[in-house]
Order: C-alpha cells, then sequence, then structure tokens
C-alpha cells in the first residue's frame, strides 16, 4: 500500500497525463469511477486567456479525511510566498447533522487575515466599494452549463458582474425569487433551444420583459448603459 501511495504521488505531468497513469494504477471499479467524475470535472474548467491563473491537478494535496467526501482543492497567491489562502472541497453528508440529510454540497473556507496580506501587499484593494452581481445566468439543463460558464467569462472579461446559478432542477420562479432578493437587474436563459440560435433569452426583472439577444449584443446594451431591452432584428 505505501509503495502505491508513493507511486501516485511521484506522478507528474499534464492533468491529462496523471489521469492517464492513474488509470493504470486504479483499475478496480472505484478507482475508474472516480477517475470518471475527474474528468468531468476538469470538462467543466474553461480555458483561460490568463497567463496568471493556473489550475493545477495536484496528487500531492490532502484535506480533512474524515469530512470531504470527493474533490478538494487549495488557492494559492502568485507573487507572494505564503500558503493557500482558500480552500475546500465536496462533503455529502455534512448537512445531515443540521437537520438536512440526504443532501450533498460543495464548501469554501477563506484565510481573511491572508487575503488581506495579499491584497495589501501587491496593492490590489478595489478603488470602489464591491457591488453585486448585476447579471444572472440559469443553465435550463445540465447540457448548457458549459456554454453558461462561457457567457459568465464573457460578462466578466468586459467588467460585467455575473453569477451562474447553480441548479439546473429548481423551478424557474424559485431561480427569479433568487435573483430578485440579490437585487439582480437581469437573468439570462441558457437552455438547448437558446444553444441552437446562438442567443440568450434575456429577462429584465425589474420591468418584466424579455428578448433573445446574443451574447455580444447584451454586452453591447450594458456597456451602453441601456436599461430597457430593445428590438435589435430591425
Amino acid at each position: 500500500q505505501i509503495e502505491k501511495i508513493i507511486s501516485v504521488i511521484a506522478i507528474d505531468g499534464t492533468t491529462a497525463e496523471k489521469i492517464s497513469a492513474l488509470e493504470k494504477i486504479f483499475t478496480g471499479e472505484k478507482g475508474k469511477e472516480g477517475l470518471k467524475e475527474l474528468k468531468e470535472l476538469f470538462s467543466y474548467i474553461p480555458p483561460t486567456k490568463n497567463s496568471a491563473i493556473q489550475i493545477q491537478f495536484d496528487l500531492t494535496l490532502a484535506r480533512g479525511l474524515s469530512y470531504y467526501t470527493g474533490t478538494i482543492y487549495e488557492v494559492i497567491a502568485n507573487d507572494v510566498k505564503m500558503g493557500s489562502i482558500l480552500g475546500g472541497g465536496r462533503y455529502d453528508d455534512l448537512t445531515g447533522i443540521f437537520g438536512l440529510p440526504d443532501t450533498s454540497g460543495v464548501g469554501i473556507s477563506f484565510g481573511l487575515d491572508r487575503i488581506y496580506d495579499v491584497l495589501n501587499e501587491l496593492n490590489l484593494f478595489p478603488a470602489s466599494a464591491l457591488q453585486g452581481p448585476d447579471v444572472l445566468l440559469i443553465p435550463m439543463e445540465d447540457s448548457a452549463i458549459k456554454i453558461a460558464m462561457q457567457y459568465a467569462m464573457e460578462l466578466h472579461a468586459n467588467n460585467i458582474a455575473a453569477e451562474l446559478y447553480p441548479e439546473t432542477a429548481n423551478k424557474l420562479g424559485k431561480k427569479f425569487k433568487y435573483a430578485e432578493a440579490k437585487n439582480i437587474t437581469y437573468a439570462l436563459l441558457v437552455g438547448e433551444k437558446e444553444i441552437k440560435e446562438n442567443v440568450v433569452a434575456c429577462k429584465n426583472l425589474i420591468t418584466g420583459e424579455q428578448e433573445n439577444y446574443s451574447i455580444a449584443q447584451f454586452i453591447r446594451l450594458l456597456q451602453n448603459g441601456v436599461a430597457d431591452f430593445i428590438d435589435l432584428s430591425e
């Protein structure tokens, strides 16, 4: 067992190369299932043009073995000699302690002192106060999650605060109430129909109006300060 653990820790290379090497070691059903889940997880992570953001598959990472039941992760800051500034993972049983049995979840904890030190050292404190999101992206099916994540990144790249709704099973009314409770103005619905037409269904949660736009058109509307929807088909 010790030799097997050492052989796993010694694996090096890209994420794909590491998973390929693990497939030769873990040939049982549980091992195959775990590696399949890892592949699916990494398939949801979109590529980034920001070289400062690097996601590494670390086989030496260990956190709360009696607590976490799946993926674990840690985040470190570049250009600062410090350990992780946040960490977390998946847990399937924790909520049962608080009266919510059979409810899985993913959690994360922040080291506020460390984050403060990093921001201070790198002079990264924002000039203005933090604001909530302007846009809530709502994937209507699991198959729409990746596209919705890509749209969220496009919005962020254009300095538009956006959030991705985490569940596809909940009723649409509940999702709208979630957005309204956070004072979010726009809900972007992303389903199979919208993906085929290369649009998002944009709902103004203040006026109730709804129109279809490409994500580029929607970004342009917000950047131009257009509060109400207009027909761009003319």
